[in-house]
């Protein structure tokens, strides 16, 4: 059961950090270069998925927090 629930975590985290690499290669550009694929990267990704995906999920949190008490003090001006 635990077996089934990890790996089913790791399988998702995965697909997410996959996925946020194919949006970020597609907005890079090699001088001219027509497709760029991502190639190694994208076995690290498996192998780091769920490090990668809280790791992103927590920065994208802290920026989001940061924002919101930024705005909160700007209101209070």
């Amino acid at each position: 059961m635990y077996k089934n629930i990890v790996i089913f975590i790791w399988i998702l985290s995965s697909i997410y950090c996959l996925y946020k690499l194919f949006k970020r290669s597609k907005l890079t550009s090699l001088d001219g270069v027509i497709g760029y694929s991502p190639g190694l990267e994208v076995i690290m990704v498996i192998f780091l998925g769920p490090l990668l995906a809280v790791i992103d999920i927590s920065l994208t949190w802290i920026r989001i927090y940061k924002d919101a008490e930024e705005a909160r003090r700007r209101g209070n001006n």
